[in-house]
């Protein structure tokens, strides 16, 4: 039998014409896959916010069939006279499985990748970097496994980058209320009575094709304010951050995977949510609050409903995805770690270089933000920190990411 071979695809145009074999491996890949991977989540994205990359889709073929895709980008980092090249996937979003892989041309796939690696991996000017991996994911287990004969070459590592919430959904919401325990349903009862007896009209609302732009125009505006307010720049501070969500909420829609919600109060939207049903699984992927109506927990009054829709359609896991918010865990005390792996040539004092790297990318990172955004974003852990701390939680979390 022959060995799977890699086709590197540089050229913008050829990447939509693969759509054919990219939904096949998308609908196979069965647990190891998100819509992060699919194509009408990267191919727009690289047409919003590819330029001053180069693409670097690699396809792994065997006799004439394409078994699976590792979706990779060039990134150039530079920090005046110092530059650094890294092949990473293409978005840095949560859940990344990096690569649409059958599972039973695993260990071959993952083999071939590292000896792409050790053939192209060059010094300190390139190195590859995944972030966002579940730990649970086969194939980071299938890639660490075949990194043994490449211990001479290359050198693996591997890191927490941060932790995933998550809800594994039971049969009923009558079985997950009980679960909560007695002290948070009073505190959701509380905040239901409270609208009621201020006679405030409430309503769940999701969106639909004749209404989306006007779900989404509401929902930017909400999360641009209340990010505003604190200093920080939000999730959609240019235009082509909103066309490129705009894009992909038609194309999810499509395709049936879209949840776009919003809770009123009054006629006025108090809460918001832009998420996907993918694979039976529900991925909140960005909230938006109206700080006007925090005494009445719009937030968890919303989450009730969400996870309820989420129960009634069968869905088996309500993800929280990429970090550790305390609201998030007001639902569930259950966690994924989320790994980076980092992978470079072996060479003189590899720690020590692995050490220079991690430094000269957090500094790259700093540099993205003003002095006034750091300040914020340090206020705003620090805050969450101590509401961690009044759950008891920190302590559990914190040995989480060290086990």
């Amino acid at each position: 039998m022959s060995q799977a071979t890699i086709r590197v695809v540089t050229d913008p145009k050829e990447f939509e014409a693969l759509a054919p074999v990219w939904n096949s491996l998308l609908e196979n890949c069965h647990d190891e896959s998100s819509m992060y991977l699919s194509l009408e989540w990267l191919a727009t994205w690289w047409r919003y916010f590819g330029e001053g990359k180069r693409l670097n889709l690699l396809l792994f073929e065997r006799d004439g069939q394409t078994i699976g895709i590792v979706p990779l980008i060039k990134n150039e980092y530079r920090i005046g006279p110092f530059k650094l090249d890294a092949l990473e996937s293409i978005t840095w979003t949560s859940c990344n499985y990096v690569g649409l892989v059958l599972p039973e041309h695993r260990d071959e796939i993952t083999a071939a990748l590292l000896g792409y690696l050790r053939e192209n991996l060059h010094g300190v000017s390139l190195i590859l970097r995944l972030s966002l991996i579940p730990e649970d994911s086969q194939f980071l287990s299938a890639l660490k496994k075949n990194m043994a004969p490449l211990v001479k070459s290359l050198v693996f590592q591997e890191r927490v980058r941060t932790l995933a919430p998550y809800i594994d959904l039971p049969s009923s919401w009558e079985g997950y209320s009980a679960s909560l325990g007695r002290r948070r349903r009073k505190v959701l009862g509380k905040a239901l009575r409270h609208l009621e007896r201020e006679k405030r009209m409430v309503e769940f609302r999701q969106y639909t094709a004749d209404s989306l732009d006007e779900g989404l125009n509401r929902f930017f505006d909400l999360h641009q304010e209340r990010w505003h307010m604190v200093g920080l720049r939000g999730s959609f501070p240019e235009s082509k951050d909103r066309e490129f969500h705009r894009e992909v909420a038609r194309k999810f829609l499509n395709r049936n995977w879209l949840h776009l919600s919003s809770l009123t109060i009054d006629g006025e939207v108090a809460s918001a949510l832009f998420a996907c049903i993918f694979n039976q699984k529900f991925y909140a992927i960005t909230e938006a609050r109206n700080i006007r109506y925090a005494r009445y927990s719009v937030g968890h009054l919303h989450g009730i409903q969400v996870i309820k829709d989420a129960i009634d359609r069968r869905l088996s896991e309500f993800d929280f995805l990429q970090g550790d918010e305390p609201y998030k865990f007001y639902w569930t005390k259950s966690a994924r770690r989320y790994m980076r792996v980092t992978i470079i040539r072996r060479g003189f004092l590899p720690a020590l270089r692995l050490q220079l790297l991690r430094a000269f990318l957090r500094l790259w990172d700093v540099r993205q933000y003003s002095l006034r955004e750091i300040w914020a974003i340090l206020s705003i852990r620090r805050r969450e920190r101590r509401e961690l701390k009044k759950m008891g939680l920190a302590g559990k979390l914190d040995k989480l990411r060290k086990s």
